[in-house]
């Protein structure tokens, strides 16, 4: 033993079963690839670290689902809004001018949602359960090693998915990752979510002079010393949320979401680091509710009802595929063979050195000319082998953590592209077994077809037709302001 490192003593363990493909993580990357995998008659086993499933839309509270122009809603989607619906857990979509279409959904609600899709599917479910290690023989992946309430046992299985959102299986089975933005660790700020309860907007209007006299108050209590966080000191970004109303989650709550928050600089795959961030970000909940108390009109009886189990974080590893896509491939929207799934979402880069710096800067000329085509329909492709992990075979990956570069991937975190990642990985896992093939060797065409095949459901939303438009106050949203 020496200071840096320590050799853990070799084991015998536990086996808790075999399966045909397990999947790890239960958000909505992972949940999508389980479903499909499940629903191909392979025995699956969804491995989730926490005691529901859902992953950051739950634990990190990201509720909102966004969208440019519909496009990327396929499949699995329609199924989980449906599910959704029926728990009454999602707000009207609604349109935004050209900029998006977006609603919220309830966080209690997503669980039960992933509940039922997947239990029909006859999924198998292990909570409380991480991922510790991978069994690696001979450049195959045979399972994985998972940490337990009953402690560390093995698990083995025909595939594995990994829908960690951070390639944590990957990494442990040696696949090769990046992360940061090229030169930092960082890749973008970190974000802890909250939410205000006890909100009365009736018969308010956000009107200039209401605004100008909330600034002027809270300059007022900054110059006291009363705020010291720069997310409120820095108050553009608190009074635009409460301007814009946009977090409603419906549904007569009197509730909304806030991502009013940014942590910077932030290694999230640092223990110590992403510890601070924690702290940081709850310390900024905490002052960022009470200046929407003391200061925006409607807030007056409002509380802090929770922050994120977990901070949000937007990229950790993007790990290594047999085909890797790349800044141009978003930027100039290309399409490609053997696509899987498409990304419509703007290049969303929430910048990890600014508490005000805009993540989409609209009036770029770059970022204008491409809007423009995504406003109209446009998308770029993400192909099958972004998906396969190189140099360990029957490993598959679905979600943020795909072959992916740093603007790419900026794209294509968003949950809908997850789900359509987590889907084609699910559907290829049991399909290579049934082909006897490893998720390598798979003919992509047939796996292309049954994807179109599977997909071919009745939209949840009728996108070509004229879905509602929010009134004046939301019509204009920046998506600097979104998650």
């Amino acid at each position: 033993m020496n200071s840096s490192t320590y050799r853990e003593p070799a084991k015998e363990l536990k086996v808790l079963g075999q399966w045909d493909v397990i999947v790890c993580g239960g958000g909505p990357a992972g949940c999508a690839a389980a479903w499909a995998a499940a629903r191909r008659g392979a025995r699956t086993l969804i491995v989730e670290k926490s005691g529901h499933l859902g992953g950051q839309t739950v634990d990190a509270l990201v509720c909102a689902i966004l969208s440019t122009n519909g496009v990327d809603f396929q499949g699995v989607w329609h199924d989980w809004i449906r599910a959704l619906r029926g728990r009454r857990g999602a707000k009207e979509l609604t349109r935004h001018g050209d900029q998006m279409m977006i609603t919220t959904v309830y966080p209690e609600s997503v669980k039960y949602a992933w509940d039922d899709l997947l239990s029909e599917a006859g999924v198998e479910f292990l909570h409380h359960a991480h991922v510790g290690g991978a069994i690696v023989e001979e450049g195959v992946l045979k399972g994985v090693i998972l940490d337990t309430r009953a402690g560390r046992q093995a698990a083995f299985a025909k595939r594995v998915v990994d829908g960690t959102g951070h390639g944590i299986v990957c990494h442990e089975a040696g696949v090769p990752w990046e992360q940061g933005d090229g030169t930092n660790k960082w890749a973008m700020a970190l974000t802890k979510v909250f939410r205000l309860s006890g909100m009365n907007w009736d018969n308010i209007t956000y009107t200039d002079e209401i605004i100008a006299r909330a600034e002027a108050e809270l300059d007022a209590a900054i110059a006291r010393g009363e705020f010291v966080t720069p997310v409120v000191t820095e108050k553009k970004r608190l009074l635009k949320y409460a301007k814009l109303k946009l977090w409603d989650m419906g549904g007569g709550r009197g509730q909304i979401m806030s991502v009013l928050s940014r942590v910077l600089k932030v290694d999230p795959l640092d223990p110590w680091d992403f510890t601070r961030a924690e702290r940081e970000g709850r310390a900024q909940a905490w002052e960022g509710a009470e200046a929407y108390r003391r200061f925006i009109p409607g807030c007056e009886n409002a509380y802090l009802l929770d922050t994120s189990y977990q901070i949000g974080v937007r990229s950790t590893r993007r790990v290594q595929g047999l085909v890797r896509l790349t800044d141009d491939d978003a930027w100039q929207l290309r399409k490609q063979s053997n696509s899987i799934a498409r990304s419509s979402w703007d290049i969303d880069i929430w910048p990890a050195d600014s508490y005000t710096k805009e993540a989409v800067p609209r009036d770029d000329a770059d970022y204008k000319k491409r809007h423009a085509k995504v406003a109209a329909g446009d998308y770029f492709d993400i192909p099958y082998g972004c998906i396969v992990a190189a140099g360990v075979d029957n490993l598959l990956m679905a979600g943020q953590c795909l072959s992916a570069s740093h603007v790419a991937e900026s794209s294509l975190r968003i949950q809908q592209t997850c789900m359509a990642t987590g889907q084609a990985a699910g559907t290829a896992a049991a399909m290579s077994i049934e082909l006897n093939v490893t998720p390598r060797e798979l003919d992509p065409k047939p796996l292309l077809a049954q994807l179109a095949k599977d997909r071919d459901v009745e939209p949840a939303y009728d996108f070509l037709g004229e879905l509602p438009v929010q009134s004046a106050w939301q019509e204009s949203v920046p998506t600097s302001m979104l998650p």
